[in-house]
This record gives structure tokens, C-alpha cells and sequence, in this order.
């Protein structure tokens, strides 16, 4: 994994490949227009519910570990 230092933020790059990047921007092409703010709403909620799923399964995993 290299750093690069922006003079706003870092940027990490993971070695993905162009084709990755490209598919990226045409997402981000979506945030455009009258909708673009719907569309936010449903990615916060979406990572919302995935992040509570994940705290969860964690959750789950160490009150298993304690029972052991």
C-alpha cells in the first residue's frame, strides 16, 4: 500500500486497476442532477445498516469467546 500526501488529504492506493477507477467515476457520474441527494440519503443508509450489521457479528464474536 502506498501513501500519497495531498495537500488536502491522503490518498491511499491499494494497487487497483484502471478498470476499477473507471467504474468508480461513472458511480460517482450518478451524483449529478436533481436525484443526487436521494442518492446520498441511500448510500449514508445503506452503510449505516452495514456497519451495525458488522458491530453485531463482532458483538457476537466476543460474547462467544468469553462463554469458551
Amino acid at each position: 500500500m502506498v501513501r500519497f500526501d495531498g495537500s488536502l488529504a491522503r490518498a491511499l492506493d491499494f494497487g487497483e486497476m484502471a478498470s476499477s477507477s473507471r467504474s468508480n467515476r461513472r458511480r460517482l457520474g450518478l451524483l449529478r442532477g436533481p436525484d443526487k441527494y436521494k442518492v446520498l440519503e441511500r448510500r449514508r443508509r445503506t452503510a449505516q445498516i452495514k456497519a451495525r450489521h458488522a458491530l453485531d457479528l463482532i458483538e457476537m464474536m466476543e460474547q462467544s469467546a468469553k462463554g469458551k
